[in-house]
């Protein structure tokens, strides 16, 4: 069985599943360093007169140009200011609502998102033993679970796969995983394949659900904060754990649940909260870097493929001629067209295909690519970014899709 690497798992997809938030109120404290104007001794110098000045007249962008400037001064003091902001959570009006699930239930839908699902959510030929293999568990437990995701909507199965004792998945909330919250989209997490392993090794159902919390908390305390989107810790109160746990988990329970398994996190607990800090090696920095380094190495291959078919078309190309070319180049969906020249990518194409690729799914690049060569580089049109172009038409391929 080969596992991606890397998978995109629905936000709301993995709260539904562990259990929704009770409504909570979420308080955020946004930090902004003030100038102290009397401990810098702003009053004399030259320069706070002119930006008294500027403000006086109205030209704010040139007064914040100087104002940076100020934070380079060796007599500048600066001190932290808070607000405090309240925000009011429903996860069941963010998320919709589907019964959580068990244990098994839970790694099989994580496993399923590492079995390289298209762009659709769609994943062909699985393997019923070999899940179990990976879940350590029995046959029937695996066709036990995927009734339970079915019933509840989380995945569809079909027994119709193209061996005995294969199936087929369809995940219905991942065509949107990508998409802006406008768009219908909830957000999605990146997880490693080896992060996964970690979580099948969780025996508790406690223990998994309160790690995949951790994991929710951590990427949505990265996302609230602008000026580090690597954030790799988080102190959520007992209460707010206590809101998508049974009743009977009260502070020790959640404790010694916690206690079971430290594979992913380092956990420091305190009277009425507990820190969630999660390991290096799975910190968001570690694995969006590890990422964009395999899919821009995966596109290079791509493209290399792709090249090696164009030269084997040649600048005067007669389709019927070769049928093993007219193969490959159908293979690639590259359109009947007289001459073909390889396509010329540089480095800048690459690290922004890359990133598109961590961002939307490699197969959706790679099909973006075919449409640009065909609409555009086939027919000698000139191109300023390439990067900017595939990204255009991912988005109308995501437009398209919706109106159908």
């Amino acid at each position: 069985m080969e596992l991606n690497n890397f998978a995109r798992i629905g936000k709301g997809v993995l709260s539904k599943s562990i259990g929704l938030q009770k409504n909570y109120v979420e308080v955020y404290e946004k930090r902004d360093d003030k100038l102290n104007e009397v401990q810098s001794h702003c009053h004399e110098c030259p320069v706070f007169q002119v930006k008294k000045q500027l403000q006086e007249y109205g030209l704010e962008n040139a007064y914040e140009e100087i104002h940076c400037r100020c934070k380079g001064c060796s007599q500048a003091v600066y001190e932290p200011s808070f607000e405090v902001k309240r925000k009011y959570i429903n996860e069941k009006n963010k998320y919709g609502y589907q019964p959580t699930l068990k244990s098994n239930a839970i790694k099989l839908l994580l496993l399923y998102h590492f079995l390289q699902p298209d762009s659709l959510g769609f994943i062909k030929n699985v393997n019923i033993k070999e899940l179990a293999e990976k879940l350590g568990c029995t046959s029937a437990t695996i066709h036990y679970s995927n009734q339970v995701l079915a019933q509840y909507g989380y995945c569809y199965i079909s027994e119709s796969g193209l061996y005995d004792n294969h199936i087929n998945i369809l995940l219905p909330e991942y065509k949107n995983y990508h998409k802006t919250a406008n768009e219908g989209g909830r957000g999605y997490i990146t997880m490693s394949s080896v992060m996964m392993q970690d979580l099948l090794g969780i025996e508790k159902l406690n223990t998994l659900r309160l790690n995949l919390k951790g994991i929710l908390e951590i990427d949505n305390a990265s996302f609230g904060d602008t000026q580090n989107p690597y954030v790799s810790s988080a102190t959520p109160s007992y209460k707010k754990l206590q809101g998508f746990l049974p009743d009977y988990c009260k502070r020790n329970v959640i404790v010694k649940a916690l206690e079971q398994n430290d594979s992913i996190f380092n956990f420091t607990y305190y009277d009425k909260a507990v820190n969630f800090e999660i390991k290096l090696k799975y910190s968001q920095k570690n694995l969006r870097e590890a990422m964009t380094e395999e899919a821009a190495e995966e596109i290079k291959i791509f493209v290399s493929c792709l090249n090696d078919v164009l030269n084997e078309a040649g600048p005067r190309y007669i389709h019927g001629i070769n049928p093993r070319t007219d193969e490959l180049l159908s293979m690639f969906h590259i359109k009947s067209f007289y001459s073909y020249l390889p396509l010329e990518l540089s480095d800048g194409d690459y690290k922004d295909l890359a990133s598109m690729s961590v961002q939307y799914s490699s197969e959706l690049v790679h099909n973006a690519i075919s449409i640009a060569y065909n609409q555009y580089i086939i027919r000698g049109k000139k191109i300023k970014q390439f990067g900017a172009l595939i990204r255009s038409i991912i988005r109308n391929m995501s437009v398209y899709k919706n109106a159908s």
